[in-house]
């Protein structure tokens, strides 16, 4: 069986409803057009074939190359990741690879089917700080130069600060709060952005305890009536028990979903 259903809601990528497509169309899309990276290379990647295979069998599939061609192909991706010796290290296995090198072979994987979107799950999350910061520019550099979308999920907000030009924040599986990023740091309106912003250290300011959300995440089987988020909320009501709120534009280009963020007056 499946691990998972859609019974309701649309996915829409260049035009098409993804939920309307068959298995075999999604094949086609998968790794193609759109392309994945996870967030721990190390169970991402097959134990038992080298980083140079791994690529390759993606063009093989996707690209239609000789396993000849795919080879070379796979080179030349590394490159583009600045993985060093490519043509050596291609024929490396996992275990062999630090955990940064493991990353850009993931993200050269992904690569190879040229998509137009490439999504980024916590990416740079196993990393030391150094290590994140090489990925995140590398992330921009290809992004520039290759001209493809990036969706890029993460819970760490200075990565985000770096690498966002739009930012949409989740709670409970639902959208609270979608803006600009320069805007969203600048302004967040809902009370989740506003206490996971809050919890952030500063350099040059010293506090004893960081500031933390109350609480926790709900049961996604059992979500509690209401918004979603008004038993850990300081500015909850009586009508955040009762009414869920809807995503509303507050301002241009700035959604919310909350009862008591009110939009701006035009």
């Amino acid at each position: 069986d499946p691990p998972g259903e859609i019974y309701t809601g649309e996915i829409w990528f260049e035009g098409r409803d993804l939920c309307s497509l068959t298995q075999d169309e999604l094949a086609e899309l998968r790794g193609a057009r759109i392309a994945m990276v996870f967030q721990e290379p190390m169970t991402a990647l097959n134990p038992v074939y080298t980083i140079g295979d791994q690529i390759s069998e993606v063009t093989m599939v996707h690209q239609n190359l000789s396993r000849t061609a795919a080879k070379a192909r796979a080179i030349e991706l590394l490159d583009l990741v600045r993985f060093p010796s490519p043509n050596k290290r291609s024929n490396a296995y996992p275990h062999q690879l630090s955990g940064g090198l493991r990353q850009r072979a993931m993200i050269a994987m992904a690569l190879a089917g040229e998509p137009a979107l490439l999504i980024a799950d916590e990416p740079t999350t196993a990393l030391d700080v150094t290590l994140q910061s090489q990925i995140v520019e590398l992330f921009l550099e290809l992004q520039s130069q290759l001209k493809m979308a990036i969706q890029f999920i993460s819970h760490d907000f200075a990565v985000i600060s770096e690498i966002a030009d739009e930012v949409m924040v989740l709670y409970a599986g639902r959208p609270v709060e979608h803006a600009s990023a320069s805007v969203l740091f600048q302004n967040p309106r809902h009370p989740y952005t506003q206490g996971l912003l809050a919890t952030v250290p500063r350099l040059g300011t010293y506090q004893r305890r960081l500031p933390t959300i109350r609480g926790q995440i709900p049961d996604l089987d059992t979500l509690p009536r209401g918004c979603p988020f008004h038993d850990r909320c300081s500015m909850a009501e009586p009508e955040c028990i009762e009414n869920e709120p809807t995503f509303e534009e507050v301002e241009a280009d700035h959604w919310v979903a909350c009862l008591k963020v009110k939009p701006e007056p035009q």
